[in-house]
């Protein structure tokens, strides 16, 4: 029988170890999760690491080259600003993640002992159908890189600023397989939840059968220990791992999406307005994609809170059973956020709002800006 994991989540690992993002591979040999330290993957990331350091300098010395002038000073330093940012944003993720290889291979190990436990039938598809998705949302957002920045964008810059610019997509491609090999691991811990609920949801049922009842104190007894694992993974491991990683993603995302709106308000266009409109959404699938993030953290957290619904309907029966159930309800009565951005803020449907709050902020000022500079050029006429 094939192994699981082979054919689902480790082709992300793979992927990821030829970007140079993290070491982490499956050793089909011994059937486990290991740090396999290869060259090309140190290589990959030396120079990645080495080619942002080059751009953000190139930026930072170069700083008012190849501004448009339709877009007035204001736009002009904000889309520098995004850039910069972008670049910088790369360059601490991929020292990140790492750094924080061996915690990393803890969540990867712990996962795959539980699902070996408790799903070992079960086959996935959102690994195989994400995967495509961002290998075609990579190659959209290439294309669309190339013909709207190189050729229209800076066709009148250096070279330095043309290198520069690239990036861009270089962000994207290491972000989406770094969200995507996230968003895998919370599908996979969902179906744990599940599992064991399901679990759960039988002892219940045969809770009032004398025969089983030892039997079934020691198995839901279990069944709560497993649910605070997962939540204690999620709250404490993912959240390190991949918390800062999500944090800077939204981050970049609310600048993002505020330069394209504003790029779309001040600079004209003859092109089609659909095919306008379908190349802005294709320049922020990186925003997109860390919005789907947020909603696959989201049923995560409503599946952990579906435990403690379950068992509030349990029916008292005046033994140890009821003192055990109690104290779990007394535990979650509270329930704090299962999945967080480092704990700066939860990550769930809620980042929605707190990204259009931010990107509303932003144009705000932006426009603020703009007119403060509009005004000053008509003075400065008479």
């Amino acid at each position: 029988m094939e192994d699981p994991p082979s054919g689902e989540l480790c082709v992300y690992y793979k992927i990821c170890r030829y970007l140079g993002i993290f070491c982490i591979d499956y050793n089909l040999s011994k059937h486990r999760f290991w740090l396999r330290r290869s060259l090309i993957c140190y290589v990959v990331h030396f120079a990645v690491q080495t080619y942002l350091i080059g751009c953000i300098a190139i930026m930072v010395l170069y700083w008012n080259h190849a501004f448009k002038e339709e877009m007035t000073q204001t736009g002009n330093h904000f889309d520098r600003l995004v850039m910069l940012l972008a670049l910088g944003m790369l360059l601490v993720q991929n020292a990140w993640l790492i750094w924080l290889q061996a915690p990393h291979l803890r969540i990867v190990r712990k996962l795959e002992f539980y699902r070996r436990k408790h799903l070992q039938h079960l086959r996935f598809q959102l690994p195989k159908r994400l995967l495509w998705i961002i290998i075609i949302s990579n190659m959209l957002y290439l294309y669309n890189f190339v013909k709207i920045c190189i050729f229209e964008w800076l066709s009148d810059a250096t070279r330095l600023f043309v290198i520069t610019a690239l990036g861009f997509p270089i962000r994207y491609l290491v972000t989406s397989f770094t969200m995507g090999t996230y968003c895998c691991m919370v599908h996979l811990m969902r179906h744990l939840l599940l599992s064991n609920q399901s679990q759960i949801s039988l002892i219940i049922s045969q809770i009032q059968d004398p025969k089983l009842g030892s039997a079934n104190v020691l198995r839901l007894r279990g069944c709560l220990d497993m649910h605070d694992r997962l939540v204690l993974l999620c709250n404490v491991e993912i959240s390190l791992v991949y918390g800062f990683i999500a944090w800077l993603s939204w981050m970049f995302a609310s600048l993002d999406v505020t330069g394209v709106i504003y790029l779309a308000m001040v600079v004209p266009s003859l092109r089609n307005p659909c095919v306008q409109i379908v190349g802005y959404l294709v320049w922020l699938t990186p925003s997109l994609m860390t919005c789907g993030a947020s909603f696959m953290s989201n049923r995560v957290a409503l599946q952990a809170n579906k435990t403690a619904k379950i068992l509030a309907k349990v029916p008292r029966t005046g033994t140890g059973l009821d003192r055990m159930i109690e104290k779990f309800l007394l535990k979650n009565l509270r329930q704090q956020p299962i999945l967080t951005a480092y704990g700066f803020f939860a990550l769930d449907k809620s980042t929605l709002f707190k990204l259009f709050t931010a990107i509303f902020t932003y144009m705000v000022i932006l426009v603020q800006f703009k007119e403060m500079e509009n005004s000053t050029k008509s003075i400065n006429k008479f």
